[in-house]
């Protein structure tokens, strides 16, 4: 593993200051999602880090992007793995649209602290890669988030499903509770912003296989979703043809099933305007499962949040 720093450089108003990691290992699947038995607290690390995981087929490096807040490292300490759209990439998410800063903010004001990872979902061979694995072999973009990203993010601290949640908006929406519903024993909470829950494959990553294209539907995996923590949200303005619908009729199925499940509609279009007024709602329903799970309790709000890298 290789380290280097970017010293003096600021993100924002908050002051967060960001370091790179290297990360050139492959897990492998089962190491990757098994939790390590033992739990010594690491010393907080607070702020904003980039990772890099390299992809195990085409051998490139990914960004990972990480905000901590500032307590001790454990397993209880929970992580949001934050998707993107498209055309989008995680430093978008961070320098354009401050979703770090937003969630600094939100814990520096006593919310129930977490980690933020946004992971990067893009490939070497398809523009849309829906966060899935595409039919051919050629982005292994499901496999990356499982096996790489989430070993370096959480290292010798392998969090449990309920202390780990995946969100995001748009085709992160999809990606996120797709995911979600295809591994309930690793992500225990899905907050879909703006998502779909049928299947929008314009670069083909499933082939036009029936089989793969049922494989990635949410919208038939709702038995799944009874394992999962489900917040949903639409904006009330929403344009994208996709999408306009989506979490209603999602919701519908879930409520049909007896499957629980958050909806909140506001007025906002297909855009992060819409997104950051949603956010603290969404966080406050992932904080909620969180708090039951034994996750560590809010940061004193005197002080703002540390922006020391890492």
């Amino acid at each position: 593993m290789g380290l280097s720093v970017w010293a003096g450089t600021l993100v924002g108003a908050l002051g967060i200051a960001y370091v790179t990691v290297n990360f050139g290992l492959h897990h492998g699947s089962a190491a990757a999602r098994r939790p390590q038995d033992a739990d010594t607290p690491s010393p907080a690390r607070p702020g904003l880090a980039r990772l890099q995981v390299t992809d195990p087929v085409d051998h490139k490096a990914y960004g990972v992007y990480v905000w901590r807040p500032d307590v001790p490292e454990t397993r209880r300490l929970p992580v949001l793995y934050f998707l993107h759209g498209v055309p989008s990439d995680p430093k978008t998410l961070i320098d354009d649209e401050g979703l770090a800063r937003q969630v600094a903010a939100y814990v520096a004001k006593g919310g129930t602290p977490f980690v933020l990872a946004v992971p990067d979902g893009n490939g070497s061979h398809h523009d849309d890669t829906e966060w899935a694995n595409a039919a051919d072999g050629s982005d292994l973009v499901e496999d990356r988030l499982l096996d790489e990203v989430i070993p370096a993010v959480e290292g010798r601290h392998r969090r449990d499903a309920a202390h780990r949640a995946i969100g995001g908006f748009s085709m992160g929406g999809y990606g996120s509770m797709n995911l979600a519903l295809r591994h309930p024993d690793v992500f225990g909470a899905v907050t879909s912003i703006s998502g779909y829950f049928h299947v929008d494959d314009p670069s083909h990553m499933f082939g036009d296989r029936d089989a793969v294209i049922d494989a990635n539907r949410p919208d038939r995996e709702i038995a799944a979703a009874r394992r999962v923590r489900i917040f949903l949200s639409a904006a009330k303005s929403e344009d994208n043809d996709v999408i306009k619908g989506e979490p209603q009729r999602f919701k519908r199925l879930l409520d049909d099933a007896g499957v629980p499940a958050v909806l909140e509609e506001r007025a906002g279009g297909h855009d992060w305007d819409y997104v950051r007024s949603v956010l603290p709602d969404a966080f406050g329903f992932l904080a909620q499962g969180w708090v039951k799970a034994g996750a560590p309790g809010p940061m004193p709000t005197a002080p703002g949040p540390s922006g020391s890298p890492q």
